[in-house]
């Protein structure tokens, strides 16, 4: 009985494809926000968190409690910063801003969770098999939804594919993150045979079909680290360099690069389309290549002209609208670089509000212009969800690679 908390658990990460797969297929069948998924996800982790909190000690009661004071708290003055700064260019409501929050408090707990019930390598061995797992039921769905053509595409341009998924952006994280913990398989005979097809699919489907440079880049740059780590450890175990690894990763690459090059990437394909639309944004008052989206030049020109309708607007946000619009010139960027003018305007927005609450508490994450909340989370967790929550993620990343460095130990 002692490691049921830790079988829940798992089977949780297993069920987690297979919850979001139902998510998108509910709501695009029956064209609503709301699925089940979204009320059976919790139940899983909450179970296992109250039979951890009624078996734990006292002191660890009294430890999660207090945390959970904590984000309550944070919760309701953030929301109430958050109704202080919306105004009408505002991308949603409260009870939108209320579901992030949610959202990013339902994170926090599984990492407590997780953490207090995955200690030592045994325990993370079970984990890791999982996510194995997960993956496995990941690229097989993908693959099924692209052979059968009812993939949906990562793009409103029609290109990319992501299966039976919401965001393209963030299947390719996941799948990304879950391969810096199964590569350690590739050593061990018992699993290769499963983790080593699972991870060449997915790195076609990464580098290929997905469309995203999340997904190019990101699967070049476990293979590099996986080769960089792999080589460290055995020199030091060894005190010699494991040549293989090292010819197995170039040839990984070069492979990629080989099938990227002849068969095509959909990632390229949409470098392309955004290279020739942004030619069509013109700015009126140079007469040139417009630096930000035709959106936010049009707000500019009114802010400009004074026409912009009252409410719309903060004195803030306006001023911001400018800044990003004269450093955007300055510095030459590309009118479709959305995350570098989010990354700009919401850095000086911080700034042309001169108000600490806002670091400390964030100053609401869709209080913005629809094209200007931030699409990057990190970024996000300081401008728009305060210092609060950047403690958190630093506690999560701290978390992940602990884990990461442990399987090296043992494969």
């Amino acid at each position: 009985m002692k490691k049921i908390e830790k079988n829940i658990l798992c089977i949780f990460i297993i069920l987690c494809p297979i919850l979001d797969m139902m998510s998108f297929i509910f709501r695009n069948t029956f064209h609503t926000n709301i699925s089940p998924s979204t009320f059976l996800r919790p139940i899983i982790p909450t179970i296992a968190m109250l039979y951890v909190f009624f078996k734990k000690d006292k002191n660890f009661k009294i430890r999660l409690s207090l945390i959970g004071v904590i984000y309550a708290v944070y919760a309701i003055l953030h929301l109430l910063v958050f109704k202080s700064v919306i105004t009408g260019s505002s991308y949603g409501g409260i009870t939108h801003e209320a579901q992030y929050i949610m959202n990013y408090s339902y994170m926090i707990v599984n990492l407590i969770l997780y953490i207090t019930v995955f200690k030592d390598e045994e325990d993370i061995e079970k984990l890791s098999k999982s996510v194995l797992i997960a993956n496995v039921i990941y690229i097989t769905s993908i693959l099924i939804a692209i052979v059968t053509k009812t993939s949906s595409s990562t793009y409103i341009e029609g290109m990319g594919y992501k299966g039976w998924f919401e965001s393209g952006n963030s299947l390719g994280s996941i799948l990304i993150l879950s391969l810096f913990m199964i590569m350690k398989y590739i050593k061990v005979p018992k699993y290769r045979r499963i983790a080593i097809p699972t991870i060449l699919l997915e790195g076609i489907f990464l580098c290929t079909l997905l469309g995203t440079r999340v997904g190019l880049l990101g699967f070049i740059l476990v293979v590099i680290l996986y080769v960089m780590v792999e080589t460290i450890m055995t020199l030091k175990q060894k005190g010699k360099i494991n040549q293989k690894v090292i010819v197995g990763g170039i040839v990984a690459i070069a492979t990629i690069g080989l099938i990227v090059v002849t068969v095509g990437s959909s990632t390229l394909q949409r470098r392309n389309h955004l290279r020739e639309i942004e030619k069509n944004i013109v700015d009126t008052a140079s007469q040139e290549e417009a630096h930000v989206t035709g959106s936010i030049l049009e707000i500019k020109e009114k802010i400009d002209s004074d026409s912009l309708e009252e409410g719309y607007m903060g004195q803030a946000e306006k001023q911001s609208i400018l800044n990003l619009y004269e450093i955007a010139n300055q510095w030459g960027i590309k009118n479709n670089d959305q995350r570098m003018q989010q990354l700009i305007y919401n850095t000086v927005l911080i700034k042309n509000q001169h108000n600490p609450v806002y670091l400390l508490l964030g100053n609401g994450h869709v209080a913005n212009f629809r094209e200007l909340v931030i699409e990057m989370e990190i970024p996000a967790f300081l401008f728009n969800f305060g210092l609060v929550r950047i403690y958190s993620l630093f506690y999560a990343i701290c978390y992940y690679f602990h884990i990461w460095w442990l399987f090296y130990d043992k494969a």
